[in-house]
C-alpha cells in the first residue's frame, strides 16, 4: 500500500488506527498483512500491519461510520480524498510494526504500488523476510 511517509509513521506509531482508501483493485481482507510503501522521498517499504475490521461504504456514509468508530486517525483531508468514488474502504490497522530497515521494492522484485495491490505468496514471503532484516 502506497502511503505518504507522515501518515505511515502515524500508523506505525499507533497514532492512526485506520486507513481510508478509494476502493480499487482486490479487497483487503481481515487478517491480511498490509505492507506500507512510503512514497518519496523515502520510496521504500517501511513497515506493515495486519488488517483488522474492513468496512466498504459509499463516501456519503463515512461521517457516521467514523463517528461510531471514534478517533481512529482519519480526518477531513482523508474523507475529501475519497469523495467522488463509488465506494471507499476503511481498514483497521492492527499490530503495526516497522521493518528492520527500509526495503526498496526492487529488492523484493516489486514495483511501487499505485495505491494498493495484492501480492502473490512468493513475493509476500520475500518482502516479509526483507522487512525482518533477513538477507536473501
Amino acid at each position: 500500500m502506497s502511503i505518504k511517509p507522515q501518515l505511515g509513521r502515524q500508523i506505525l506509531a499507533g497514532q492512526r488506527r485506520c486507513e481510508l482508501r478509494r476502493l480499487a483493485g482486490p479487497l483487503v481482507q481481515p487478517g491480511d498483512a498490509v505492507y506500507l510503501y512510503f512514497t518519496k522521498p523515502a520510496a521504500a517499504v517501511a513497515g506493515r500491519f495486519t488488517a483488522g475490521l474492513v468496512f466498504i461504504a459509499p463516501p456519503r456514509s463515512l461521517p457516521r461510520l467514523l463517528q461510531q468508530l471514534g478517533d481512529c486517525g482519519v480526518g477531513e483531508e482523508d474523507t475529501r480524498r475519497v469523495q467522488g468514488a463509488r465506494y471507499a474502504v476503511l481498514i483497521e490497522a492492527r499490530s503495526p510494526a516497522p521493518c528492520a530497515a527500509p526495503v526498496p521494492p526492487a529488492a523484493a522484485g516489486l514495483r511501487p504500488p499505485p495505491s494498493y495491490r495484492r501480492l502473490d505468496p512468493r513475493s509476500a514471503a520475500r518482502l516479509e523476510a526483507l522487512c525482518r532484516g533477513e538477507k536473501i
